[in-house]
């Protein structure tokens, strides 16, 4: 069955499902599919303004000609959409049709609407008379409060599918161009498969004790993780799980979803072999829901997205071995627009439980160091390196958390 059919037959089933919200939601993902893109750089490719917050990346850009917005790169959205940022709302965009958009999490859905930018701009590059969602996000479950509202919208295949991508964590730097990909180093594409405007490539997955399988995966930069799978594929398949696991959880449109995470032995795309990967076991129906590759795996790579030609390239860092980092100290966290971390969750069983952190708290300290002065990014390998630490809360109150390995899990 080719693309086009089998996005019809999914449509169908969801319209008999879901009605006018389907409805619209397919709209406009269809609704920018005859832009063209401006490009008014003298070469074919240019480095964007770039911030990486964790594992996320994030590039400024213009719209209607205000420039300083902050938007994540996302292959994994359908469709650009803006956030209700003060700066945004100062905007004053239209208000079109509704939309009911859902996603990762167990709650209900987030409510917003359809919205019209004259013009959005990145550097020299730039489409005019485009069209987005825009969502209330400091109200949905997504976000606990306003504060956590550090950037202002996420760019979506829509305006993604034009270029070319290069990410460079390592350098902080994102570059677009509008020729494809020149290959000059020796790496191959590997050739991704478009479906509902998401990117899949095909690897294979060991699972340990015989158990290999080819399988596609989604590229998602919008997921801060490294591979997240179905608990339903496993089960379905007879396959074992580790038994080292732990709890932990993470937020979406549709709010928390608590879920498993354990080691497994080994993913392959083409040449690249990534071994010991963690890995967010995601409680699904489907049991091919959830192969989905984040950006803890694809940012220990300068990773190449060719939408021209349909192939993704992921270029080793010289004496860098591929290493996924564990949260040992259980507490998931948000940076703040004070630069503070909120406590999003605490991981059960784990140093953060035994302290007695609490979702909501503001840290303000970590070993003395002030919470204002640690990136995101820092704060990944803080908690991924076993050791003693002495974490500060609102009002001050400081405790006193010990982390180690977890035997088969993190070594």
């Amino acid at each position: 069955m080719n693309g086009v059919a089998r996005s019809l037959i999914l449509a169908l089933c969801l319209l008999l499902v879901s009605g006018c919200s389907v409805v619209n939601i397919l709209k406009l993902r269809n609704a920018n599919n005859n832009v063209e893109p401006i490009w008014s750089h003298s070469e074919d490719q240019f480095n964007l303004a770039t911030d990486y917050i964790g594992e996320k990346v994030f590039i400024y850009g213009a719209i209607n000609g205000v420039d300083g917005f902050k938007f994540m790169i996302d292959t994994g959205a359908s469709f650009t959409y803006l956030m209700d940022t003060p700066k945004v709302v100062a905007l004053n965009l239209p208000e079109g049709y509704e939309l009911n958009l859902g996603g990762w999490g167990d709650e209900d859905d987030s409510l917003g609407h359809q919205t019209n930018m004259m013009s959005l701009k990145f550097g020299e590059m730039a489409v005019e008379d485009f069209q987005g969602a825009f969502l209330r996000m400091s109200k949905t479950r997504y976000f606990n409060s306003s504060d956590e509202l550090i950037y202002d919208g996420i760019i979506g295949h829509d305006l993604l599918r034009h270029f070319v991508w290069t990410f460079d964590k390592k350098t902080n730097q994102v570059s677009i161009s509008n020729k494809p990909h020149s290959v000059t180093d020796g790496i191959k594409g590997l050739p991704f498969d478009t479906f509902m405007s998401k990117i899949s490539i095909v690897g294979n997955i060991d699972f340990g004790n015989g158990h290999n399988v080819e399988h596609e995966f989604i590229i998602d930069t919008g997921s801060r993780h490294y591979f997240k799978l179905s608990s339903e594929y496993p089960k379905a398949n007879g396959i074992e799980l580790p038994n080292a696991q732990v709890t932990a959880a993470d937020f979406g449109l549709s709010g928390k979803a608590e879920h498993q995470r354990v080691t497994l032995p080994q993913i392959e795309f083409g040449d690249t072999q990534i071994t010991k990967i963690k890995t967010n076991i995601i409680n699904t129906d489907d049991e091919d829901d959830y192969w989905i590759i984040g950006n803890g795996t694809l940012n220990q790579f300068v990773t190449t997205i060719d939408y021209q030609t349909s192939n993704i390239y992921m270029q080793p860092y010289e004496n860098q071995p591929f290493q996924s980092r564990y949260n040992l100290l259980g507490l998931e966290v948000r940076k703040l627009l004070s630069g503070e971390f909120l406590v999003r969750y605490v991981m059960p069983a784990l140093p953060a439980k035994y302290a007695g952190l609490n979702v909501g708290d503001i840290i303000t300290q970590i070993n003395g160091v002030s919470a204002k002065d640690i990136s995101k990014d820092e704060w990944l390998s803080i908690s991924a390196t076993p050791g003693n630490y002495k974490i500060c809360r609102q009002p001050y109150d400081c405790l006193p958390l010990q982390s180690r390995h977890i035997k088969g899990y993190s070594n």
